[in-house]
């Protein structure tokens, strides 16, 4: 019997799931929530780009909620305020549906005081399992990174490098959520969007740390934008001189013992290949300073290389499907082949 699949958003990412779903052999799609009435009443597989597969699109979300599934691929629009967000979830793991998260808010949610207790009662109470995957946050940085370590003998620091042209983008994540073409005084790590970032990967960065046995007093997070040095057009839109081009963040981990392993993930998202200082490296840079110390870098293989693949994105989501139908209720952590740690736990 196939398991049994709701897809939760169907943008860019959403679609990328809706068509995996549909070729792999032991899933099958029962629903799909969208949130415009124009997506409403449409076939999933149209919406995928498709041919018509047989589910109905619906932007009523009690009918979703009370539809009868095994697993939810959450893949919501993404905004600054996360409350909307969060409720989903709740109410999806409450009645008694896996959650699979791709939105890279739910990486480690006990980072933040208090966040985790709501979807873990709702895991009680539906008898479900909340996980999170994607790829930044969710891969790299949450299982790659660690696992990397397990060819050391010691480990001093990790850290991990992303640097992400981001001209492929919709207009909606581009201008109104990562806040490109904003004035520079607007773009702050204390802004809505400063905040939203800074939420999730505090997350990445604790959940790097819990990896590798690391207690963190702390995280500190250093934000700067770049201005642009020409008018840009993208996404329909105009970034205009002076606009923000470039978004430049790093997130790096205090240990409470300071000869623990130090933690660190430094990323720069430009929305143009000329900005200067800041042309876009291509992929994924692991740091690994230990002894060996050692340097990975991840991209795409040639055929491939493009700037935006929704697969690369969110298609963890398909594996961890296996992971999550086989755990207990809970909050799901993925699993890291041996990492170094420090100390090691005796019974």
């Amino acid at each position: 019997m196939p398991i049994r699949i709701i897809q939760w958003g169907a943008g860019v990412n959403g679609s990328a799931l809706i068509r995996a779903v549909h070729a792999h052999p032991d899933l099958e799609l029962v629903g799909c929530r969208v949130y415009s009435d124009s997506k409403s009443g449409v076939d999933a597989g149209t919406l995928a780009g498709i041919e018509e597969i047989g589910v109905t699109a619906t932007n009523d979300r009690q009918a979703i909620l009370d539809m009868d599934a095994d697993i939810v691929l959450h893949c919501p629009r993404q905004r600054p305020d996360l409350s909307e967000n969060d409720q989903d979830v709740v109410d999806l793991l409450a009645s008694g549906k896996h959650v699979i998260s791709v939105t890279g808010t739910y990486s480690y949610p006990a980072a933040h005081e208090g966040y985790a207790e709501r979807f873990e009662e709702a895991c009680r109470k539906g008898d479900a399992v909340f996980a999170h995957t994607g790829i930044n946050p969710g891969f790299i940085c949450e299982r790659l990174a660690p696992t990397l370590t397990g060819l050391c003998v010691d480990v001093a620091a990790v850290k991990v490098e992303e640097s992400f042209l981001c001209n492929t983008g919709t207009a909606d994540i581009l201008f109104d959520v990562m806040c490109f073409g904003v004035e520079p005084e607007q773009w702050t790590a204390d802004s809505p969007v400063g905040r939203l970032f800074n939420f999730q990967f505090v997350q990445m960065i604790h959940h790097m740390a819990h990896a590798l046995d690391v207690e963190l007093a702390s995280v500190r997070h250093e934000a700067k934008v770049v201005p642009a040095h020409r008018d840009i057009e993208v996404a329909g839109r105009v970034v205009r001189k002076g606009q923000v081009a470039a978004i430049v963040q790093s997130w790096e981990g205090v240990p409470v013992d300071p000869d623990q392993i130090r933690v660190r993930k430094d990323t720069v998202w430009v929305i143009a290949e000329d900005i200067p200082g800041y042309a876009p490296k291509k992929g994924w840079q692991i740091h690994v300073e230990g002894k060996p110390s050692l340097d990975l870098l991840l991209r795409y293989a040639p055929e491939d290389d493009r700037t935006y693949i929704p697969e690369s994105m969110v298609g963890a989501a398909i594996p961890m499907i296996a992971e999550v139908m086989a755990a207990k209720p809970g909050i799901l952590l993925p699993r890291i082949f041996a990492p170094f740690r420090k100390r090691i736990a005796t019974p």
